[in-house]
């Protein structure tokens, strides 16, 4: 039987229960009709899926992506908005292993305001 070993304990893969999101942002475009959405997960043994859902300031969903099998710790996804509205949107990010949602992180943000 081989070990394997990590320089960083930070960096060593983790099986799907223990994975999480360790950061979600939200950088809106200047145009505010696109939003890109940063997620960085822990290392992983098994490839996760997540599902992002971009809810609009009145809670009505504007857009959703999902992602099967991730093979990337850092993902930057765009989601487009149809007609920017004054106000907070929010984004949710689920962590998913076989159909469940082992977590989810949210994040508001407001698509007109300036950036910078």
């Amino acid at each position: 039987m081989s070990m394997m070993f990590f320089a960083d304990e930070a960096e060593v893969p983790l099986p799907p229960r223990e994975v999480r999101i360790t950061e979600v942002q939200a950088r809106p475009a200047p145009d505010g009709r696109r939003i890109t959405v940063l997620i960085t997960l822990t290392p992983f043994l098994e490839y996760p899926n997540l599902e992002v859902v971009l809810y609009r300031p009145d809670g009505e969903e504007e857009r959703s992506l999902s992602v099967v099998g991730t093979m990337d710790r850092h993902l930057a996804l765009t989601l487009h908005v149809k007609q920017p509205l004054p106000g907070r949107y929010r984004a949710q990010v689920d962590l998913i292993y076989e159909g469940e949602v082992l977590q989810t992180q949210q994040i508001s943000f407001s698509l007109l305001e300036p950036i910078g």
